[in-house]
């Protein structure tokens, strides 16, 4: 390609646009001086019609420029209201998309985490009850108190590093009956009735805000306990401060506890905050629970969207693989728990 050749023809055109525009500025100045010579002569005549067709020629000309501006100017809102308008609602319709596959991702994550590790992740409250069928196999710690077997290694683990860190702590109830747990019903709908006057009915509501009825505790699993400090004597809302409860609220999901009843989901638990009260529901599963803030209610309406799982048919351990000794040693079969009495004695103890 020729570049000089391209430059000279550019040269060229110049050079005749500005001639042609020389040229015409010279006619237009030239009709310009005419006309205000001729102007003048007729307003010295006193012939001012010249005069007024160009004022009114003058003034027309600065309302059509006015005129086109404000025209000009509201295309212009139009279009930029337009555009806000559809990138407002492109962006609402991002952030619910996003929205959307992160709760699709949150399902995903919850089913796949239940189905690997649903082994003590049982849903048990007012809506959900507690077979009458349902048993496991039950180890008695020094205490007194009976658990799940399966939750023996990590209550172990749990309570050694609560010690390791500093703090100390009392199991104030683990494993409880029905017909135990029938009588904690009733002693607090007498104790609100003689304290309160409350009738027995607004006495027992209550009361079913934070002890549960037969068939829907989970201490009748096995597989809950009521844990505080040893210097403390109440089951209370204040626990949360205690240090002892402190690192078992932030840490217990470590071990695979997880704190049953916060105080934000009281909604979905239907119970009051209890931050003494620890369930045992697998490391996996609590840490899912601990990382995305949700309740044990919560993570069902997730693995239940979509089709959904069996609450109460899951839980119910082989009897095969676990036996318990009347001296309180524990052997497997298959190897799942594993551990002495002695060692039991010296880390769970009340």
């Amino acid at each position: 390609m020729d570049f000089e050749y391209i430059l000279e023809l550019i040269k060229y055109y110049l050079r005749r646009f500005w001639k042609m525009c020389k040229k015409t500025f010279k006619k237009c100045k030239k009709a310009v001086r005419k006309y205000i010579r001729m102007l003048i002569r007729h307003t010295k005549a006193r012939d001012y019609s010249i005069l007024l067709y160009t004022i009114i020629a003058f003034i027309s000309f600065i309302l059509i420029i006015i005129l086109f501006a404000t025209i000009v100017k509201g295309v212009k809102k139009k279009i930029e209201i337009a555009t806000q308008t559809t990138t407002e609602e492109t962006t609402t319709e991002v952030t619910l998309s996003l929205e959307e596959q992160a709760h699709l991702q949150l399902v995903e994550d919850a089913k796949a985490v239940y189905n690997t590790n649903n082994g003590c992740a049982l849903l048990i409250n007012a809506e959900n009850i507690l077979p009458e069928t349902y048993t496991f196999e039950h180890y008695t710690l020094k205490s007194g108190k009976e658990i799940d077997t399966r939750i023996l290694p990590d209550l172990q683990s749990m309570l050694t590093a609560c010690n390791d860190a500093g703090f100390e702590y009392n199991i104030v109830s683990a494993y409880r009956d029905r017909d135990y747990q029938q009588t904690l019903v009733d002693a607090d709908t007498a104790k609100y009735m003689e304290e309160e006057g409350l009738s027995e009915e607004e006495a027992r509501n209550k009361a079913l805000a934070s002890t549960q009825i037969p068939g829907c505790s989970e201490h009748e699993a096995g597989l809950a306990l009521d844990i505080r400090s040893p210097e403390e004597d109440t089951l209370t809302e204040d626990l949360e401060n205690d240090p002892t409860n402190s690192w078992l609220i932030h840490n217990s999901y470590k071990y695979g506890f997880i704190l049953r009843y916060p105080k934000d989901k009281t909604d979905k638990t239907g119970i009051t905050y209890e931050p003494w009260h620890f369930r045992y529901v697998g490391v996996e599963i609590a840490t899912f629970l601990y990382n995305n803030n949700l309740c044990l209610e919560e993570f069902y309406e997730l693995i239940n969207e979509n089709g959904g799982v069996p609450v109460n048919s899951s839980d119910i351990p082989n009897s095969s693989d676990i036996v318990t000794t009347e001296e309180g040693n524990i052997s497997t079969e298959s190897s799942d728990v594993s551990t002495e009495a002695s060692t039991e004695a010296s880390i769970v103890t009340d």
